[in-house]
């Protein structure tokens, strides 16, 4: 996909990605932020990679998840019981209906409410693996060995609203699906879906586009990987 920039100089995007005037200037002026060389180590291996750091959740955030979650789960309580009483069986469906989103606005309270202070959240790329770290410092990787594809793709919730994505893909038989969870196997070879990880393109500091060529370029070429910290800028080593 190309399109052009506000200068009208074309510039090549990833053919499924969303191109617009507004996100390419904010690609363009986001550049390298948060981009550094980091030391790491996980399951026993000590290396430096390259951080491609992605924004923080606000706590306000977290709160009013929670506070929505909790309120939600009253309501489906409330109406479950109401219908326990009265016998009318169908309100029970509130439990599901009121209950679901609930349980999601919960469970978003608690991925963002439980991320420390000092910890920054992103993409490590090292010359073994790719590490991805949470906002609550958790870590899981992917070696290089089992990375099977880097793909753009697009999520759109509405005609005004979308996310251009970097899926970093895995074989089915990667043993990074084992590690975070074996159903997600299962759910992955019946929706042929083997994106491990899948970064949305207004969740990272740094401009995307670079972050996708970076990535693609040491998936095919993988005898630069041990040069991988010398990409980034000049005062972030």
């Amino acid at each position: 996909m190309s399109g052009e920039n506000a200068s009208g100089v074309d510039q090549d995007w990833p053919e499924r990605w969303r191109w617009d005037e507004k996100r390419a200037r904010d690609y363009q002026r986001r550049g390298w932020s948060g981009v550094r060389v980091e030391d790491i180590e996980h399951d026993g291996l000590r290396e430096s990679g390259l951080l491609l750091a992605t924004r923080k959740p606000h706590k306000a955030f977290g709160v009013l998840a929670a506070v929505l979650g909790v309120l939600l789960f009253v309501i489906a309580g409330t109406n479950a019981a109401h219908a326990v009483v009265e016998r009318t069986w169908l309100g029970l469906l509130a439990l599901v209906v009121v209950g679901l989103p609930g349980a999601v606005a919960l469970l978003a309270a608690y991925v963002i409410l439980r991320g420390r202070r000092g910890v920054v959240p992103g993409l490590l790329v090292t010359p073994t693996r790719i590490l991805f770290r949470d906002n609550a410092g958790g870590v899981f990787a992917i070696p290089w060995r089992d990375v099977s594809g880097i793909e753009a793709r697009i999520l759109t919730q509405s005609t005004s609203r979308y996310y251009n994505l970097i899926a970093i893909e895995a074989h089915p038989s990667a043993e990074v699906w084992q590690s975070v969870n074996p159903a997600l196997l299962r759910l992955a070879r019946k929706r042929d879906d083997f994106g491990v990880l899948k970064v949305q393109d207004q969740s990272l500091l740094m401009n995307p586009l670079i972050a996708y060529r970076l990535l693609r370029h040491h998936l095919t070429n993988p005898e630069q990987r041990r040069d991988i910290c010398r990409v980034a800028p000049a005062g972030q080593h």
